[in-house]
């Protein structure tokens, strides 16, 4: 399983599209990290359209957790990619909160 995060200065990026830069994290089949790789994103322009994410959509990310996100991108990539909101900024914390099922699934 690999689960993307926007991030901004060793935190979860407050919106999405700003963020310059995902962890891509790799899980094996005990919910282990077995690998962390970085793609950079080119973030939008704070309309909420053309930012191009294709670098993240080309790791095959199977999940994204972030913060905020604009509706317009939500729509675009929820079809591609389970989308999971939290509330913390600390890396940790978010995906001990998706491994513990405690985070919701956008829908």
């Amino acid at each position: 399983m690999k689960i993307a995060v926007p991030v901004f200065e060793n935190k979860i990026c407050e919106h999405f599209g700003k963020t310059a830069l995902f962890l891509i994290f790799e899980l094996d089949e005990n919910y282990e990290v077995i690998n962390i790789s970085r793609v950079q994103n080119t973030p939008c322009d704070g309309n909420g359209g053309g930012s191009p994410i294709e670098n993240l959509l080309l790791e095959n990310p199977d999940v994204i957790i972030y913060n905020t996100m604009g509706e317009k991108r939500i729509e675009t990539l929820e079809n591609k990619v389970k989308l999971y909101q939290t509330k913390t900024q600390d890396i940790k914390s978010a995906l001990k909160e998706f491994l513990d099922e405690i985070l919701i699934i956008n829908k």
